[in-house]
């Protein structure tokens, strides 16, 4: 009967031998499971932490820095496996975080732990292209935090048929209307060319001014509402060539600013907003002249 003990003996070799791959296929399974798992939570915190730091730059790179190292926490890193850094211009920050990953099922193949890391970078900057702007807009000039802009005048100030109006996605009182109480329902980026809306307009600013600011009677340029009505996001032009009747302006950036109100009507029809510093998201593109107005992305 050796023949037997013979192949009794190459089965539990056989056995043995496919317990060893069953096990090498679970651990294959299961930790580099686990340690893809980990890796997507990391690099989600440094993501996270590298938008949120980045919405304090330039101005305050320590509050950047803070902020940056609580949203990795938030988002599940470690104490200490976190390292962030600001940029020299002051208008990036980068955060880069390691992890390690301790094995179950690998330890009997003789793996214990492994790590992951992630790296990202965020810059912030003047926003370049912009959705949803109102049909007013500056000249380029240098703007004051916090001061009173005329954004459109009345009848008698006008300069040669233009009173502060654009002419977004079409002409005439009722576009401009829509867009001054929605935001225009299209995208403006810098270069493009504009043309003016010409016309006092005084009905059509009043109405949409008011329906803006119905309701939130409360709000300051200093203290409001997160999505406030009362924001509006301008385009900052130079005049291409002269300002004779309806003209064409280029857009050199963008402005936030915040409804005051509208005062009189007819010749006196005015709308002023204080200039504020907004960031914003949805936007698509970092460029052009910083006139408050930015956005935060990932670089890296």
């Amino acid at each position: 009967m050796a023949w037997l003990r013979e192949e009794k003996g190459v089965v539990l070799v056989l056995v043995a031998a496919a317990l060893v791959a069953l096990l090498g296929f679970g651990a294959l399974v299961t930790d580099v499971g686990l340690l893809m798992l980990n890796r997507e939570r990391v690099a989600n915190a440094a993501d996270a932490a590298a938008l949120a730091g980045a919405a304090f730059l330039p101005e305050n790179p320590a509050a950047a820095v803070s902020t940056a190292q609580e949203y990795a926490l938030k988002n599940g890193a470690q104490p200490g496996e976190v390292n962030v850094t600001v940029g020299p211009d002051g208008k990036s920050i980068t955060v880069d975080a390691v992890h390690a990953v301790n094995f179950s099922l690998a330890r009997a193949l003789g793996f214990t732990a492994s790590t992951v890391s992630a790296h990202a970078r965020a810059e912030v900057g003047a926003v370049s292209e912009l959705y949803g702007a109102a049909p007013l807009g500056v000249r380029e000039q240098s703007l004051e935090f916090g001061r009173l802009y005329n954004l459109k005048v009345g009848g008698g100030a006008g300069e040669h048929g233009n009173f502060g109006a654009l002419a977004l996605g079409g002409h005439g009182a009722n576009n401009y209307e829509d867009n001054l109480r929605e935001g225009y329902q299209g995208w403006l980026k810098v270069g493009d060319i504009l043309e003016t809306e010409t016309g006092n307009m005084s009905g059509p600013t009043r109405r949409a001014v008011e329906d803006r600011i119905r309701g939130h009677e409360s709000c300051t340029w200093q203290h409001h509402c997160r999505d406030c009505p009362r924001v509006i996001y301008t385009p900052v032009y130079r005049v291409v060539g002269e300002l004779q009747g309806r003209s064409q302006v280029e857009v050199v950036g963008f402005a936030a600013f915040f409804l005051d109100g509208v005062t009189g009507s007819g010749n006196d029809c005015y709308v002023q907003g204080y200039f504020i510093q907004k960031l914003v998201s949805g936007a698509r593109g970092i460029g052009g002249d910083d006139y408050g107005l930015r956005t935060v992305k990932l670089v890296e």
